[in-house]
């Protein structure tokens, strides 16, 4: 049903997952760390009505590494290229957690190549998402991960290593580990062993060391809202399972941007459910979306 590409954006070449023409373009933009499979529980019923799209970022997945240049600017920039050269029609952009920053940032620089966003689940409260990043707890994570990425280790015992690492827990004393955490099962751990096994190191770089304004540079959210003119939809996972949208964020964003419409998903988290593949709110949420456009 999907075929799979690569193009050339003049710095690397970003890999695609293209599924049938069966309408107008949906461009879907993974998280950090991601590849496009995230999108795969979703995928057979929007590519029934939507040209479907969906990327690799670049030192991930199948798209070519890029040592030093994994800021979320650059993700942007191959965004950019990828509408301009492959699409003939401004596009649909759906982005999930650091994938609906980036879709903000590209319809706000590039509006004639954006027709609406989805931003799903995105942690767009800066001062939160700053301090979360630049956490003890956050850089710990991040960092064993990296290390983790780097030992070319088999998808089982990397999904082991994963599974033991210590986390802190709002509520807890003590440390758990993270495959004991109540919101992530098996599977997704070994999904997520997937994705690092299929990453440069690199792209964990910012986010292991802290340096959450490097990563964001050229990211001023108040500037980027006020420069969309598209219609947007603002998908929230329940913040008591793992949400990361703020109720704050989506008042932020309403203030700015008027044809804004928010689903607040309370049945998921931050995973919107294709991380458990509970994703009859999600389809029908953003469906309903796309149908109004």
């Amino acid at each position: 049903m999907f075929r799979e590409f690569l193009f050339n954006t003049g710095t690397t070449k970003i890999n695609c997952a293209e599924g049938p023409q069966s309408g107008a373009p949906l461009v879907l933009l993974h998280g950090l760390p991601g590849r496009w499979q995230e999108f795969l529980p979703i995928l057979p019923t929007l590519c029934l009505q939507w040209h479907t799209y969906a990327l690799d970022f670049r030192g991930q997945g199948k798209s070519g590494r890029v040592p030093g240049q994994y800021q979320s600017k650059y993700y942007g920039i191959d965004v950019e290229h990828f509408l301009r050269q492959q699409l003939e029609k401004p596009a649909i952009l759906f982005g999930l957690s650091a994938g609906g920053v980036v879709a903000l940032a590209v319809a706000a620089k590039c509006p004639e190549l954006v027709r609406a966003i989805v931003v799903g689940d995105s942690p767009i409260d800066m001062d939160m998402l700053i301090a979360w990043m630049t956490s003890e707890g956050f850089k710990y994570l991040f960092s064993t991960l990296r290390r983790l990425v780097g030992m070319d280790l088999s998808i089982k015992e990397l999904t082991k290593r994963i599974a033991d690492i210590p986390i802190q827990v709002p509520g807890q004393d003590s440390p758990i580990h993270y495959g004991d955490r109540p919101d992530v099962d098996s599977i997704e751990i070994q999904q997520l062993a997937i994705t690092l096994s299929q990453m440069d190191p690199g792209v964990l770089e910012y986010h292991a060391e802290g340096r959450a304004i490097e990563f964001l540079e050229g990211f001023d959210l108040d500037q980027i809202l006020g420069q969309i003119t598209c219609p947007v939809l603002l998908l929230q996972g329940n913040p008591s399972l793992g949400g990361m949208m703020t109720h704050e964020a989506v008042k932020h964003v309403q203030s700015f941007v008027p044809n804004t419409m928010h689903i607040l998903i309370e049945s998921a988290g931050h995973g919107l459910g294709m991380d458990t593949w509970e994703i009859s709110p999600l389809i029908r949420a953003v469906t309903s979306f796309l149908d109004s456009l």
